[in-house]
């Protein structure tokens, strides 16, 4: 008669959190080659500092602002 508990095979009990991190396998960066360790970075291939490098933020609206010469309000 089988046992109603499923088979300890089938479901491995989980692992503490050190041995998920040595099981895990290491990603290095695409274009330096360091490890990466953020979930974000491991999922891209690419670090801050490489990612800042291939995809730099875009200008800002305030910086594209200039100087304008205007004559006085009336009044004022």
């Amino acid at each position: 008669m089988e046992s109603p508990e499923p088979s300890a095979e089938l479901f491995p009990a989980p692992q503490p959190e050190a041995r998920r991190d040595e099981a895990r396998r290491a990603v290095r960066c695409a274009l330096c080659g360091r490890p990466l360790t953020g979930a974000e970075s491991r999922r891209t291939g690419l670090g801050p500092a490489c990612d800042a490098k291939l995809h730099p933020a875009g200008p800002e609206i305030r910086t594209r602002r200039h100087e304008v010469d205007q004559d006085a309000l009336p009044g004022t």
